[in-house]
This record gives C-alpha cells, structure tokens and sequence, in this order.
C-alpha cells in the first residue's frame, strides 16, 4: 500500500472514500453521510486544494500499490491504485500551535494489515515537520480497534469521555493527546492548551 499527500486533483477521489467512510462507520465520525453528500462538488475541489498544501491543512490518502496482483486467489480485495483509506490532519483555530486528526478511516479489507499505522505514520510525520508541539484527536470509546492504534502511537487519554455538541445523535468522544516537543509538554499551561475547545474545520 502506498501512502501520500493528497492533490488538487483528487477531489472526486476525496468526496468518494470519505462518502465511503461514513456509510461503512456512521457513529465514528461528526459529520453525516446526508450533509456530506449534500456538498457541491466546488466544496470537493477546495477542500482537495487546501490540503494539499502548506502548514495548516493535510489529507493523506492510502492506495493499494500498482502493480501488484488485482486479487490474491480465492480472495476478494481492492484493485491496484484504489483508495483504501484517508485521514485529516489541521491547524484548530483554538489551539494553533497543535494539529488535530479527523476523520481516519480504513476499508474493511485492509484492516488488520498495518493500513492504520501507514496513515497515521504518515499524519504525524507531516505534523512534526510543520513544527506542531502535539497532535490531538477525538475518538469514538467503543471503538477499541482506533483506540488501540492510537494508544500504539503514543497518544493518550486525556481528560475524560465528553459529549459532543451540539451532536443531536449524541455521539460521545474520547479525547487523546500526543505530545511531539518535550519541552513544550514540560509547559504548565501545555494540557490546557491542547484541550481548547474543538471546532470543526473540516470544511
């Protein structure tokens, strides 16, 4: 599987996995399959540009290698170069000097097969680069599978399980934390200023 940043031109693929993401685990994430099936594709086009670039916005998209075999015998799989999972990394407005992780997601087919730790690799590696002092998230609890990565990568649990709002399904999330820059995370304020309010800028 390869892993890259996503490019401007990537907008169809973009709206497609992440439409993917949200019909396959509806609970795990903010947003709804209706409203961002609702979006124009203008939006698509913008979201793809912005985060293909600079400091504050990143997606990165997992691909099945090319090249290889299309299906291995007896067994069904995604073809060569289809995208098989996404994750959101940005700067929140609140907390400017962190990034925050959204909207990971893996297709069932390649869970299991260290899909999760390439993205995530991938996100942190970027956050470290642009000079973030730790990476937050949120995740769903009773998703053990996500905790675990995460928990695998060195975040973790901070505060405690909260509810989202003003989330009407009354989803609830746990909020995790890594911290990146030792002497950052030395800092008394440093666990109050990663837990500044949570916006989204997903948009």
């Amino acid at each position: 599987m390869n892993v890259r940043r996503i490019e401007a031109a990537d907008a169809e693929r973009l709206r497609e996995i992440r439409l993917a993401a949200l019909a396959d685990a509806p609970g795990s994430f903010w947003q709804t399959l209706a409203g961002e099936g609702a979006r124009p594709f203008a939006d698509w086009q913008a979201r793809a540009a912005r985060n293909a670039t600079g400091d504050a916005h990143a997606t990165f998209l997992l691909e099945r290698a090319p090249g290889l075999p299309e299906r291995a015998p007896g067994l069904a799989g995604p073809a060569p170069g289809q995208l098989v999972g996404m994750v959101d990394v940005h700067r929140p407005s609140h907390a400017p000097e962190f990034r925050e992780l959204a909207a990971m997601w893996v297709a069932p087919a390649v869970r299991g097969t260290g899909a999760a730790d390439l993205l995530l690799g991938a996100a942190l590696g970027w956050a470290r680069e642009v000079g973030a002092v730790g990476v937050r998230l949120w995740v769903v609890p009773t998703n053990p599978a996500a905790v675990g990565v995460y928990l695998r990568h060195g975040f973790r649990p901070v505060g405690t399980v909260e509810e989202a709002v003003p989330d009407e399904a009354g989803k609830v999330y746990l909020p995790m934390l890594l911290a990146l820059d030792d002497d950052a995370a030395a800092e008394p304020t440093f666990l109050e200023r990663a837990q500044a309010p949570w916006t989204d800028e997903s948009g």
